[in-house]
């Protein structure tokens, strides 16, 4: 796996977790994340009243959080968040799933766009259940440790 890989990954899931700081203590959400390598971004649209916004302009470091359980592949990119206003960005990654929190579209004065600039990237990568539970057999009758797939860290 190499960044390219990381970045089709992110394009490719429709949720993840944003973890920000609320204060002394982190907070974490589900959002809709629209990877465009290009920008080398993720962006994503919030509402202005949201409390995130002010939590990232005091804190601009976020991770996002990707999982799928089912294909054993786990993601966290770590980076620097900030708040954009800018129509030509927003309708160009506009989704008609948006509409359900944006009902004017993405002209609605509501509608902020989020930009993460990924730093730092961990990927877990697993076999399938049946894979993973006979290894982990395995290596408890062998008392070693279990090998569950691969493990990679990025700069981006």
């Amino acid at each position: 796996m190499d960044i390219q890989d990381i970045w089709e990954e992110m394009a490719s899931r429709h949720s993840c977790m944003l973890i920000d700081m609320d204060g002394s203590r982190l907070r974490a959400r589900p959002m809709a994340p629209v990877a465009k390598p290009a920008d080398g971004a993720v962006w994503f649209v919030t509402d202005v009243h949201a409390a995130k916004d002010e939590e990232i302009e005091r804190n601009p470091q976020v991770c996002l959080a990707f999982m799928d359980e089912g294909d054993r592949f786990y993601l966290s990119v770590s980076g620097a968040a900030q708040l954009v206003r800018d129509t030509a960005k927003l309708k160009e990654i506009w989704s008609t799933a948006m509409e359900a929190y944006f009902p004017a579209g993405p002209d609605d004065p509501n509608a902020l766009l989020l930009k993460v600039t990924p730093e730092q990237a961990e990927v877990w990568q697993g076999d399938g259940t049946l894979t993973t539970g006979f290894k982990m057999a395995s290596a408890i009758l062998g008392e070693k440790r279990a090998d569950l797939g691969q493990n990679a860290k990025f700069r981006m």
